[in-house]
């Protein structure tokens, strides 16, 4: 099979006199994976693994930091410096590097709830 992924996505701007937006006309992947984690975890203010469930090779993640007022950073690894960061309320989607391994996670201040559809590549 497939295309067994869609994504669609936009983005818009809109500051004084500065307006852009782009719109993606959505995009259909293919993965060899068959496994995907559909999760909801706690995020604490130190490192912690991302749970990636039957996840054996990640592919693609999409989810939000459900906090009202923490961000969350994903660290590639313990230790490393923050590479994806999601504040309060904001969504995040990547794709992981090939072969990569569950990403650390952490909140700033205060525990964090995050929600993300993770996707076997």
């Amino acid at each position: 099979m497939a295309n067994e992924i869609t994504i669609a996505a936009s983005l818009a701007f809109l500051k004084g006199t500065a307006e852009e937006d782009l719109d993606l006309t959505p995009v259909r992947v293919t993965v060899s994976g068959v496994d995907y984690a559909k999760q909801r975890q706690s995020v604490g203010t130190s490192e912690e693994l991302l749970l990636l469930g039957d996840v054996g090779t990640p592919g693609f993640i999409i989810g939000i930091n459900r906090d009202a007022t923490n961000y969350v950073e994903f660290l590639p690894t313990s230790g490393g410096v923050a590479t994806v960061k999601a504040k309060a309320g904001e969504p995040f989607m990547f794709r992981f590097a090939s072969a990569a391994s569950a990403p650390y996670v952490k909140a700033n201040t205060g525990a964090c709830i995050i929600e993300y559809l993770l996707i076997e590549d």
